[in-house]
């Protein structure tokens, strides 16, 4: 059975919470899934009447649940995942082309689709979770990722690609040809597409990629319409032309993964063509400026990346974590063997992302998935001015509101990285008091079903 959206909401029936009552596209859909985070609460939300449509979000709020869509059920941490992630990414299978009609309902417009609202200084509804696709006009290489897509109305989208992304360098090739641009935008398919879509670092061949991660091809069907492919199992797919890619309009607010607003862009304008939807279509929608976001965007791949990274040049890494489950501060226990073995780390960690923006090192014996000990070790094992090392004028994620520039006016690109040697001298610090582990594990054991 081919890999699709419908088929691992079924493998997920058991952490999937189904809202039957009629829900607003406007704020109402976020609001949820701000009430279940105020609980420390992620399923997948599957609301069955949002305008008569049905709209799932939250998909992606779950790292242990991407590590079920990667075949990782016996992953017990999300590093784990991430190296079940780094895995997949290395297993490129080609995509297959199949013909046929497999969307029994067409229109020529997005007039069938909700138009979802996600917080409230938003510049109107987005399309967040569309996997766009485009063809370079040079090479004919095929290009999938995920851009934001303002709805202007209901013939015409925006689509904003940040700097250094494919889309941007295809569709500066196609402006500088005064061509208009074909573009295809499938919404909803397996979360394995979506791992794809965001791998970093962002290379072509990604449509090669999704089919490691789904663990067999991907399956694409060429548009009759615009003449690039789309997606075939996807539930919806929108297509279309930038007919004036050099033509710019205001897109925005949108509220990004850092959760902060990004403001105004100005970006080109998908002309809509035609939309195809399968019978009783299920909408798949990202919760933006949530964990939903922040954990397919940013965590997952940044932390396969950064991770294997590392490794490579530090094997004396023994785990990994973002700390409070956000992407700018990275916790990395090690075995220390040698000092300066912590800045080593640190400093290929800083180097492999450029998102991450606080490093904290701490010794093997700290349980890096509590951040609570993780700051015992800062406050009881940090105390020299070489534990705390600040470096300047870094790269950093240019989402980030606390990057700056060195000139009024220009990108704010830069941000200060900071490192916390917080791992004990190798000789000459004093013993933790505890009981024996064995004995604790035992009295846990005893205890367990008071707890739980």
């Amino acid at each position: 059975m081919s890999k699709s959206l419908r088929q691992f909401l079924s493998e997920v029936e058991d952490d999937t919470v189904i809202i039957k009552e009629a829900v607003n596209p406007k704020f109402e859909i976020t609001a949820y899934v701000e009430a279940f985070e105020r609980a420390r609460k992620y399923p997948v939300l599957w609301f069955k009447n949002v305008e008569g449509k049905e709209v799932v979000i939250n998909l992606f709020a779950s790292t242990m649940r991407m590590g079920r869509a990667l075949g990782c059920t016996d992953c017990k941490s999300p590093l784990e995942v991430a190296n079940r992630f780094f895995q997949l990414s290395q297993k490129a299978m080609p995509p297959i082309e199949v013909k046929g009609k497999f969307h029994e309902i067409e229109t020529e417009d997005l007039s069938e689709l909700p138009h979802i609202i996600h917080n409230e200084l938003d510049g109107g509804p987005y399309i967040d979770s569309g996997l766009t696709l485009l063809k370079d006009p040079e090479n004919g290489a095929l290009n999938i990722g995920i851009y934001r897509h303002q709805i202007f109305d209901d013939k015409h989208l925006g689509i904003l690609a940040d700097p250094g992304h494919n889309a941007q360098y295809i569709i500066n090739k196609y402006k500088e040809m005064r061509k208009p641009i074909p573009i295809t935008i499938s919404i909803g398919h397996h979360p394995g597409v979506y791992f794809a879509a965001v791998l970093k670092p962002k290379v072509a061949g990604k449509l090669e990629v999704a089919g490691g991660f789904l663990q067999e091809p991907l399956e694409i069907t060429m548009s009759d319409k615009v003449g690039i492919p789309y997606l075939t199992l996807s539930e919806i797919v929108v297509e279309g032309f930038i007919e004036e890619p050099e033509k710019l309009v205001v897109e925005g607010p949108f509220g990004e993964w850092p959760r902060y607003y990004s403001g105004t862009q100005n970006t080109p304008v998908i002309n809509v063509k035609k939309v195809r939807m399968k019978k009783n279509p299920i909408y798949l929608d990202i919760a933006a400026a949530h964990k939903d976001h922040l954990n397919l965007g940013v965590n997952l791949p940044h932390l396969a990346t950064v991770y294997n990274s590392v490794k490579a040049i530090a094997p004396y890494v023994t785990n990994m974590r973002f700390g409070y489950d956000f992407a700018p501060l990275l916790y990395i226990q090690i075995k220390k063997i040698n000092e300066g073995d912590a800045k080593r780390a640190a400093l290929a960690a800083l180097a492999s992302e450029i998102a991450t923006r606080i490093v904290v090192v701490v010794d093997d014996d700290i349980d890096i998935y509590n951040d609570e000990e993780v700051m015992w070790a800062i406050l009881t094992r940090t105390s020299r001015v070489d534990n705390f090392v600040v470096l300047p004028g870094v790269m950093g994620n240019v989402l980030n509101p606390a990057n700056y520039s060195l000139e009024p006016g220009k990108p704010k690109t830069l941000d200060n990285k900071i490192i916390i040697d917080a791992t004990k001298p190798i000789s000459g610090f004093p013993p933790v008091a505890k009981a024996p582990k064995e004995i604790v594990e035992k009295a846990f054991e005893k205890i367990k079903n008071l707890l739980f």
